[in-house]
């Protein structure tokens, strides 16, 4: 006996006992299903924050410093530092991309002002990422 001969058989003995047309579930549920899918794909998500935050400062004064990492000091303005050196965004890239490709440096660690745009941090992880630094530190301000 077939599957499909089971499946006639089983309609028939429903009839006979009265219980007349059955509802099929399955695709009701599978347009639900691919309902929610549709709409779990469509939705825009919004971050949109309602406060502002004010950051902790670190209360341990444990530094831990890579002994080859490039030291970039970012002062309030936006303003660049290496080795205590004035550089812009162009020089700065020089510099990351001569230190990873001569192996002196492993990182590179931040050094930023409390107030410094956020922006600015970003820029020089970013330049790290693209020269091969993996390695990112953020040390104390100044």
């Amino acid at each position: 006996m077939s599957l499909g001969d089971r499946a006639s058989g089983l309609r028939e003995r429903r009839r006979a006992r009265g219980q007349g047309a059955a509802v099929e579930l399955t695709p009701l549920i599978d347009i639900v299903f691919q309902l929610l899918i549709f709409f779990l794909l469509t939705a825009t998500f919004q971050n949109n924050p309602s406060f502002k935050v004010n950051l902790p400062k670190a209360q341990n004064q444990d530094i831990r410093q890579e002994p080859k990492a490039v030291v970039v000091t970012i002062g309030l303005d936006g303003t660049m530092e290496i080795d205590n050196k004035p550089v812009d965004d162009r020089e700065l890239q020089m510099r990351l991309c001569k230190a990873a490709d001569t192996d002196d440096a492993t990182g590179v660690n931040i050094r930023a002002d409390e107030s410094a745009a956020h922006k600015h941090v970003v820029r020089v992880m970013d330049v790290a990422r693209e020269c091969g630094l993996e390695r990112l530190g953020i040390l104390h301000g100044r």
